[in-house]
């Protein structure tokens, strides 16, 4: 025991902070090479750097690949990451790209390397609400969604302006919201579809936490733990490792339907008052 640590959880941080590395090393990789005349190829690969990482932890019943969703009135733009089941009939195959119909599909996840600006975030993450509208009201109404961007966050605004973007794409539906993002390898957003579940505010909200290093590691970790729905409570120790939970490093929170985001403190403020 050293620190208020036992060596099984220090291995365990040691454990996600590598794959948080792992991730940057091998998707630099291929720029180094190639250098920045060959983006697409470039961006090519950080999508395959990223399903290559989920498909060594999540359970082989589902598939990880890339591909389109058929509705039966629209198809999903083309999603860099889809999680589908492996137990139901596919409209195409081809290596990893694959055509489903929304019953399929388990997950969604839009990779970028960089953080967009304003204008452009809320065109991706509108195309991601689309998209996962389209999935939940034609088939599966489980099915995830997310946004995993490899850079680090440095544009105007911190946090809580992604909150307010993601919070507007919603258009208070639920039907639309997505579930994690990972703005470079500091800061993570997930949405809470009840806010007591993480003892915020009443109703569906979302919390933005700053890991410093260990949001990419998080988003892979919640995408995982909450696409296979029969993970045991007591094992999240192995796949969630800071000291206390993550919920000591919570800033900012947005509803559903708030107009804006609020810093935590006010929560807390709010609830010594009532006390």
């Amino acid at each position: 025991m050293q620190g208020g640590k036992t060596m099984s959880q220090r291995d365990f941080l040691e454990y996600h902070k590598s794959i948080a590395a792992e991730l940057k090393a091998t998707k630099d990789r291929v720029q180094y090479l190639i250098g920045s005349n060959h983006w697409l190829t470039v961006g090519e690969h950080k999508e395959a750097v990223l399903r290559k990482v989920l498909r060594g932890h999540i359970a082989e019943t589902y598939h990880i690949g890339t591909g389109f969703v058929c509705g039966p009135d629209t198809t999903s733009h083309q999603i860099d990451i889809l999680i589908s089941s492996r137990d139901k009939p596919i409209l195409f195959e081809d290596g990893e790209l694959r055509i489903v119909t929304p019953d399929m599909a388990i997950g969604i996840v839009e990779v970028k390397t960089r953080m967009p600006m304003s204008r452009d975030l809320e065109e991706v993450l509108q195309k991601i609400a689309d998209d996962v509208e389209m999935i939940r009201t034609n088939g599966n109404q489980q099915c995830l969604a997310g946004l995993f961007i490899y850079e680090p966050y440095n544009t105007i605004g911190g946090p809580e302006r992604i909150l307010g973007i993601v919070q507007k794409v919603t258009n208070g539906e639920e039907s639309r919201a997505i579930n994690w993002i990972a703005a470079g390898p500091d800061i993570f957003i997930r949405y809470w579809c009840k806010g007591e579940d993480a003892q915020s505010i009443q109703g569906p909200v979302w919390h933005s936490y700053c890991l410093s290093g260990l949001a990419h590691a998080y988003f892979s970790s919640n995408v995982v733990w909450d696409i296979c729905p029969h993970s045991e409570l007591n094992m999240q120790y192995a796949w969630f490792p800071i000291e206390g939970g993550k919920e000591r490093y919570r800033q900012w929170y947005i509803g559903l339907n708030d107009l804006q985001p609020r810093r935590f403190s006010l929560v807390k403020e709010a609830a010594a008052s009532r006390s």
